[in-house]
C-alpha cells in the first residue's frame, strides 16, 4: 500500500510546506514577507488584516484568503479578540505539469499557474473547511500511517472544491508588465547571495537609480531596497526553519556584512529576530 501511494504522489513529495491551526493574539503583527508557496488562510473565528502588495484586506469569520506566489504580504491584528484560522502553504510547482485543458477547466489551477494573481478572498463552505481540516490533521499526525501522502491527495480535493466555489469569491489581479520593473526583479532574484545595492540594480537595467526608484515604487508599491530585503528575508526564513545553517552562514550567503546587521534588517521587516523566528514552535509564516 505504501509503495502504491508513494508512486502516486512521488512528483509532489514537497507539495505541502505546512498545514496547521493557528491562533493570533490581539496586537500581533508580522511584517512584510513573500514566498514561492501559495498560502491559504481560512478564518474560523475572529478577524485579521492581511496586507497584500500595499492593499489591506480584513479577513473575517467564515472567509478564506488565498495568497499567491511572490506576493508581498503582512499580518496585523487590530481586533481585541484572538483570531483563529487554518493556515497552509503548498508548492504551486506541483501543478506545473498539468495539461493545459485541465488547467482551463479547473479554474483554481489557472489562478495558481497564471502568475498574475495576487489573492483570492471568498466565503468557505463546510465541505471545504472539512477538507482543509483533514489536511492539517494528517500533516500533524505523529502516530497514523501514510499521513503526508494522504494529505497530498486531499490537496487535489481542495483544488476542485475551490474551483467549484470560486464564483462566489473575488480575485485581485496583480500584473507587473513594466519591462524595467521586471528586469530589476530578475536581477535581484539572480543575485540574491550577493550584497545588492540600488546602484547595482540600476546599472544592470541601464537607467539612473532615481528613475528606477520612481518606476519600481509606482509599479510594485514598495522601494527597490525594500524588495531586496524582503526577498532576502524570505530566503533567510526558509533556511532558518529548513536547514542546519547557522545565523552567520545565512548572513554570509545573503551578502550581509555581519550577523548583527542581518539580524537588524530581518527584525525591521518581520518584527522578530532570526533567533526568535527559528525558535518558533510552528513554522507558520
Amino acid at each position: 500500500m505504501e509503495s502504491t501511494i508513494g508512486r502516486l504522489v512521488h512528483r509532489e513529495q514537497d507539495m505541502i510546506y505546512n498545514a496547521l491551526p493557528r491562533t493570533l493574539q490581539p496586537g500581533y503583527n508580522f511584517g512584510p514577507h513573500c514566498h514561492k508557496n501559495v498560502e491559504v488562510c481560512m478564518m474560523t473565528e475572529g478577524e485579521c488584516d492581511i496586507v497584500v502588495n500595499g492593499e489591506t484586506i480584513t479577513v473575517r469569520t467564515g472567509e478564506m484568503m488565498v495568497i499567491f506566489s511572490h506576493m508581498i504580504h503582512s499580518f496585523h491584528m487590530r481586533s481585541r479578540r484572538p483570531a483563529r484560522f487554518l493556515q497552509m502553504h503548498f508548492q504551486p510547482d506541483s501543478f506545473s505539469g498539468v495539461e493545459a485543458d485541465v488547467v482551463r477547466d479547473v479554474k483554481f489551477l489557472s489562478y495558481i499557474t497564471d502568475e498574475h494573481s495576487a489573492y483570492l478572498l471568498l466565503p468557505f463552505s463546510d465541505r471545504l473547511r472539512d477538507c482543509v481540516e483533514r489536511i492539517c490533521m494528517e500533516m500533524n499526525s505523529k502516530t497514523e500511517e501514510h499521513c503526508k501522502p494522504l494529505a497530498k491527495i486531499y490537496i487535489y480535493e481542495m483544488v476542485f472544491l475551490l474551483s467549484r466555489e470560486i464564483s462566489q469569491g473575488y480575485r485581485r489581479i496583480f500584473v507587473i508588465e513594466n519591462p524595467l520593473a521586471i528586469k530589476a526583479i530578475q536581477y535581484i532574484n539572480d543575485h540574491m547571495e550577493e550584497k545588492i545595492m540600488l546602484s547595482d540594480v540600476a546599472a544592470a537595467c541601464h537607467v539612473t537609480a532615481r528613475h528606477l526608484s520612481s518606476v519600481f515604487k509606482d509599479i510594485t508599491n514598495i522601494t527597490v531596497n525594500d524588495y531586496i530585503n524582503i526577498a532576502k528575508g524570505d530566503n533567510a526564513m526558509r533556511w532558518l526553519t529548513g536547514t542546519d545553517l547557522t545565523m552567520a552562514e545565512i548572513a554570509s550567503k545573503l551578502g550581509f556584512s555581519s550577523t548583527q546587521y542581518f539580524s537588524t534588517v530581518f527584525k525591521r521587516y518581520t518584527r522578530v529576530t532570526p533567533g526568535e523566528y527559528k525558535d518558533m514552535s510552528e513554522k507558520d509564516i
